[in-house]
């Protein structure tokens, strides 16, 4: 889909700008009556752009939902219903959640997105809404550190692409390949020598090599991730009991999503697991 034409100062600018009153407060039930007469994607996304260039948020916000719920998945749609919901939140006329939501869409269009041109400004306007997040936990005294962290093997894989990882692999494997042919044919010492450390340098790379690898294959096929979607949330534990231990939760932080069911979803948010109420959280896209 093309990527459509709105401003990031909207985004950007979130946390500077007053709340204003907005044409668009009560426009939600307008903006869905008006969904439901679309059924083209295109015509969806062609509307929604319309609406983000018109400064209709709610308007946007119900035509990228739409398409959602139609099974598109695009990183731009993911970008731009983060920008509705930001514009939501500038606009004054901000629901519950949206701040999340916004988060979710930047975090999403991340993801899903090749280019780098928009993974820098999803980055961007997800940073201008954690600060907006940052700051309100500040203002009620709250912590305004946003993220659990990851642990130290987790944080390796995700240094480089699982592309990348599996050609230094493939190096390693060639170097290794060098290194025992030259350690068989040699006839002098030192190139034996040479061989041998080649092989163990080459060998020892390519194990740990292959690991990352299969971590990073097996975080693409089968970790899922979500983003918390509500205000302040605490971990609960097996008996849905808050985890006084763990801080809550912010809005628009991260976490892995181990199941979800209809009221509950199991997560792991840094090094805590526990549950979360099923609305409190909303999965990415793979």
């Amino acid at each position: 889909m093309k990527r459509a034409w709105v401003t990031l100062a909207a985004a950007a600018a979130l946390a500077l700008l007053p709340a204003r009153a907005s044409a668009d407060v009560g426009a939600d039930a307008d903006a869905k009556e008006a969904v439901a007469e679309d059924t083209d994607p295109k015509a969806l996304f062609q509307a929604a752009t319309d609406a983000l260039a018109g400064d209709r948020p709610a308007l946007a916000i119900a035509k990228l939902e739409a398409l959602g719920d139609r099974g598109v998945v695009d990183p731009v749609v993911s970008y731009d219903r983060g920008l509705a919901y930001a514009g939501r939140v500038r606009a004054g006329a901000e629901q519950p959640g949206d701040l999340g939501r916004a988060a979710h869409g930047f975090e999403e269009a991340r993801e899903l997105s090749h280019d780098a041109a928009l993974v820098a400004d999803a980055t961007t306007a997800l940073a201008a809404v954690r600060a907006e997040v940052a700051k309100r936990r500040s203002r009620g005294g709250d912590p305004i550190e946003l993220e659990h962290g990851v642990s130290l093997g987790r944080s390796i894989v995700k240094l480089l692409p699982e592309n990348v990882w599996a050609i230094l692999a493939l190096i390693c494997s060639l170097a290794l390949t060098v290194g025992i042919f030259v350690r068989a044919r040699a006839q002098v010492r030192r190139l034996k020598v040479a061989g041998t450390t080649t092989c163990a340098i080459a060998g020892g790379l390519l194990l740990a090599l292959a690991l990352v690898v299969q971590s990073a294959r097996d975080i693409r096929l089968n970790v899922r991730e979500a983003v918390v979607i509500a205000p302040a949330t605490r971990l609960l534990d097996e008996k849905h009991v808050a985890l006084l231990s763990v801080a809550p939760l912010p809005e628009g932080a991260r976490v892995q999503l181990l199941d979800e069911g209809s009221d509950f979803a199991h997560v792991v948010a840094g090094r805590a697991v526990g549950w979360l109420p099923s609305g409190a959280v909303l999965p990415m896209a793979k």
